[in-house]
């Protein structure tokens, strides 16, 4: 298991050469950006990236509304 960015990176126990997004600790859900298998460790990083960087820019966005 592989942690990038507080997700957990690991392999899928049915099929070992694809992997899944998991968060990191208990409860919390996965965003459906992130949801699903995937053939590559570098697909998944690449994808939690472009997740949390559309999450930065909705979050400036909002706040630029609100005058802050």
């Amino acid at each position: 298991m592989i942690v990038y960015r507080e997700y957990n990176i690991k392999p899928y126990k049915e099929v070992p050469t694809s992997y899944l997004i998991t968060t990191t600790g208990e409860g919390g859900s996965i965003p459906k950006a992130l949801y699903g298998m995937f053939t590559s460790v570098s697909i998944c990083k690449k994808l939690i990236d472009d997740y949390l960087e559309e999450k930065e820019k909705a979050n400036d966005k909002k706040a630029s509304k609100r005058g802050i």
